[in-house]
């Protein structure tokens, strides 16, 4: 009577094992539904646009970029051209702010550009303002990484920048 309380004790482990053991072989020979690389480019991307739309909702182009906005206007308006230099300007506080955003590991890039429209001929010309890194962009190169654009336009304080568009485009990654 004591051994049938046992055999079905070990019957009942033989049993899960068994199953488990099915369980984990399905598992090794099937795939996921979408690739690896299209799970983190994704999940890149929807961090990224959240990223942008916050820097967006919270105004942190008008307040951090109003100056660099301003003068590259006046100077598009006066020459007719972009002032020289722009590209190479380095935006630490913008740097500042998409770090506090992002999670930690992440590497990111954000080129942001003026785009001064001639009524005259209907044409668009894109001016570099400078760009905000949180690494060294000369020696470290991105791994998945996945470029974003986004179009801006002012809206907000100061007056002197409303109304300006805005084209950034957002290079975000892991270091590799």
């Amino acid at each position: 009577m004591g051994r049938r309380g046992q055999v079905r004790i070990v019957e009942a482990v033989l049993a899960v094992s068994m199953v488990v053991a099915v369980i984990l072989l399905l598992m090794h020979f099937t795939r996921p539904l979408r690739s690896v690389f299209i799970r983190e480019t994704s999940d890149l991307r929807r961090l990224g646009y959240n990223l942008l739309n916050n820097l967006a909702e919270n105004r942190i182009y008008e307040r951090v970029l109003s100056d660099l906005i301003y003068a590259a206007n006046a100077y598009f308006a006066q020459q007719g051209a972009c002032p020289p230099g722009g590209g190479s300007r380095r935006l630490d506080d913008l740097a500042f702010f998409a770090s506090a955003i992002l999670p930690q590991g992440l590497l990111f890039r954000i080129d942001v550009y003026t785009v001064h429209h001639a009524l005259r001929n209907g044409s668009a010309v894109v001016c570099p303002l400078g760009y905000a890194a949180n690494y060294d962009v000369g020696r470290v190169a991105l791994t998945e990484a996945e470029p974003l654009v986004y179009t801006y336009v002012c809206t907000g304080d100061p007056d002197r920048v409303r109304g300006s568009v805005l084209l950034i485009h957002l290079t975000i990654g892991y270091s590799g």
